[in-house]
């Protein structure tokens, strides 16, 4: 590969390095990291933010997101604040790859790890049993493994496959065959599924044009939408907001909150505005646990809503 920035050039050469070699003499047989490649890099950064992590004072939890290339190219800065995350995504890595690289990750502070896989089995034809197989495995040494932190087993996004990048298929009734049984098998073993299928589908019920640049892999405006989805999780796990407090509220006339009460009204949304907009003029705050009220409410899975869209926020009960 040829490098066209500087940067590239920085890395090919670091590349080299690790390969104890000159940039100038690298073959090009080995121009680009292999699996292992990879799963030394992993086990390096899962050393690493180990030790920042217990040298911290404030006891910082740590989370993982472990999967495939859709997890690999999440990026940085949109993953949700408030605690370190580790990507330990690999690149066309299959249930049966992530089972093999389990005891790589940190052992210290784990909260969350957060597992999507599959895709690559199902493009590989992968018996769907046996990919819940892999998966039963894979839950168990993490429970046994790590048995103070959450296991979150993340739906298989649907695809909009063939495309002209893409040539092969992946049927979303197969994908969602395989979500179904995943589901039961996750909550069976003790973990938690996360069903996030729906907010990547289009009428048809496949991946939205928008959202991927090739029909499998996501696009800035797909990871905005998995952003949104773990942001929402995470927020719903720190404030105990399980499936009975969602129900309560979407049915509740009012809800208390910080000392106060606070009945829904009817509310037009405005050219410009966003779910941290509107909960700052409804609330008073634009952090995101406050958001999610207004989220749950009205079952809302983005941060952006249609112009004239009929919302319920929030109002102050005077007393």
């Amino acid at each position: 590969m040829i490098p066209k920035t500087g940067i590239e050039m920085y890395q090919q050469r670091l590349f080299a390095l690790h390969k104890s070699q000159i940039y100038t003499d690298l073959d090009s047989e080995i121009d680009q990291p292999n699996y292992q490649d990879w799963l030394d890099i992993l086990k390096q950064e899962s050393d690493l933010i180990q030790d920042k992590i217990a040298k911290k004072s404030d006891s910082s939890r740590l989370n993982i997101l472990l999967g495939d290339s859709l997890s690999m190219w999440f990026p940085n800065n949109l993953l949700p604040s408030g605690k370190s995350w580790l990507n330990q995504g690999i690149s066309g890595d299959t249930t049966s790859g992530i089972l093999k690289r389990l005891d790589i990750f940190a052992k210290n502070n784990i909260n969350n790890i957060y597992i999507l896989a599959g895709i690559n089995d199902l493009k590989r034809q992968v018996p769907v049993a046996e990919i819940l197989k892999n998966y039963q495995k894979i839950i168990d040494y993490l429970q046994y493994n790590y048995p103070d932190s959450r296991i979150l087993v993340q739906s298989i996004f649907p695809t909009q496959l063939p495309t002209e990048i893409l040539t092969f298929s992946i049927p979303n009734s197969l994908i969602k065959q395989l979500n179904q049984n995943l589901a039961q098998q996750v909550n069976d073993q003790g973990s938690i599924y996360l069903d996030f299928y729906q907010r990547f589908t289009n009428t048809q019920g496949n991946l939205r044009s928008e959202l991927t640049t090739d029909g499998l892999h996501l696009s800035l405006e797909g990871y905005k939408v998995w952003q949104f989805a773990l942001k929402q999780t995470e927020s719903r796990l720190s404030k105990n907001r399980d499936h009975n407090y969602q129900k309560w509220l979407q049915e509740s006339a009012g809800f208390p909150l910080d000392g106060q009460s606070y009945s829904w009204v009817s509310y037009q949304v405005k050219p410009g505005d966003t779910l941290e907009k509107i909960t700052l003029k409804a609330l008073g705050q634009e952090d995101f646990d406050y958001c999610d009220l207004i989220a749950i409410r009205n079952n809302l899975i983005s941060d952006i809503r249609p112009i004239d869209d009929q919302i319920e926020i929030p109002q102050l009960i005077q007393k």
